[in-house]
């Protein structure tokens, strides 16, 4: 009898410990590192501002000069989901005399390989990823004119 409860037991135990494993695998989550660019424009006022931050004071440049640690992979995440963010955007139609008329873009990059969207919800711990997001619309500013307003921000995260 206790011979036929060993197997049961180490079943019981493997299963247990599975368990465990599967919880844990997907209790992970994005976390963001603090690393982000972003980029403001206004054509017709050349209204400019760009940053970028690796959880402390901003550097120069847009986006290049973004710290690149070489295990990140900072730049070439951030250029692939911009490629393909600004692909979506550039495909809209965009009327520059219309008020309210808007096209956006959206991409994450996870090892230099772009994907349309957010994040995926499930990430493997340590993993690093970039979302980029474009917009552009046509506002009102003064006396019913019209100006068109650019933004494109980038934020890294990584899977904790």
């Amino acid at each position: 009898m206790l011979n036929g409860l060993k197997p049961l037991a180490a079943t019981a135990l493997c299963l247990l410990g599975m368990s465990v494993f599967a919880e844990t695998a997907t209790a992970a989550q994005w976390v963001s590192s603090g690393r982000t660019a972003y980029f403001k424009q206004s054509p017709f006022y050349s209204a400019r501002e760009h940053t970028c931050t690796s959880g402390s004071a901003p550097t120069e440049g847009f986006p290049g000069s973004c710290p690149n640690d070489a295990f990140s992979g900072w730049t070439a995440n951030y250029n692939a989901a911009d490629l393909l963010a600004s692909t979506q955007f550039s495909a809209c139609y965009f009327d520059s005399q219309k008020l309210g008329s808007a096209c956006y873009g959206l991409a994450y990059a996870i090892n230099g390989y772009a994907s349309a969207g957010g994040l995926p919800a499930t990430c493997t711990v340590g993993t690093r990823a970039v979302v980029v997001s474009t917009r552009i619309e046509t506002i009102e500013i003064q006396n019913h004119e019209l100006d068109v307003d650019n933004d494109m921000s980038g934020n890294e995260y990584i899977c904790q």
